[in-house]
């Protein structure tokens, strides 16, 4: 089984954000705990003692609740820390995603979030598929979203395309709907939210400060990123 952990960045219904990003990573099943020990390691090194903290890449950035006392340079240690995390977790269905959807008056706020999904699911999809027929290996795949306000509907539109496919084609490796869990609660989900605002940033501010290394994690085959998809607004 390969997990795919979701989170957004970006405001999709928010005029003064251009672009929604849905993002994340997926990993075979028995990498999970592996992962999520480097994130508890990361928290060790620069907050022993303290409650488990969670790692939102938002806040730690711009220094918001918690990590407004917190030095500039510790708040750039953690999240370089978190990406190397991502970075040095085993290859073996260590692999990053992300759909940007640049807004537009036919494509914004819940459309926006749909079609991301609709974007992920098909990729994900495709992952599993070449898992299947270049190393012969059956795996499925299962969605784990971050909650938020588009549960229930994320749970239709990817039991939508697992039934009817999507834009592309069929969805045939999916094992079941997509699972929610709070971010608070899974190390992974944080490192979604990472990857997802890491390449909000990029977009949106131009800042490639954490992108550029995690460019290489993207799914992908001969320098064609597989897993990294902007969706433009459509000529009239």
């Amino acid at each position: 089984m390969y997990l795919l952990y979701l989170d957004e960045s970006g405001n999709e219904a928010d005029p003064s954000d251009r672009y929604f990003v849905l993002g994340g990573l997926s990993l075979f099943e028995r990498q999970t705990f592996f992962l999520a020990e480097a994130v508890e390691a990361v928290q060790k090194k620069y907050f022993p003692g303290v409650q488990p903290l969670t790692f939102h890449a938002s806040e730690i950035r711009s220094g918001r609740g918690f990590w407004r006392k917190v030095p500039d340079e510790v708040r750039e240690g953690v999240l370089e820390d978190l990406v190397t995390a991502i970075i040095e977790a085993p290859d073996r269905g260590r692999a990053l995603y992300a759909a940007v959807i640049e807004k537009s008056d036919r494509l914004w706020g819940e459309a926006a979030v749909e079609k991301a999904t609709e974007e992920l699911c098909r990729r994900f999809d495709l992952f599993l598929q070449k898992k299947f027929q270049q190393e012969a290996d059956p795996q499925r795949g299962l969605l784990v979203f971050s909650e938020g306000r588009f549960d229930a509907r994320a749970k239709i539109w990817v039991r939508d395309f697992h039934r009817r496919g999507t834009s592309w084609g069929a969805i045939r490796n999916l094992a079941d709907i997509p699972y929610f869990a709070s971010t608070k609660e899974s190390r992974l989900l944080q490192l979604a939210d990472l990857v997802a605002h890491a390449v909000w940033l990029l977009y949106e501010r131009r800042n490639s400060r954490w992108i550029q290394r995690l460019v290489p994690c993207f799914d992908g085959d001969e320098g064609i990123l597989h897993g990294l998809v902007h969706v433009r607004p459509q000529a009239d």
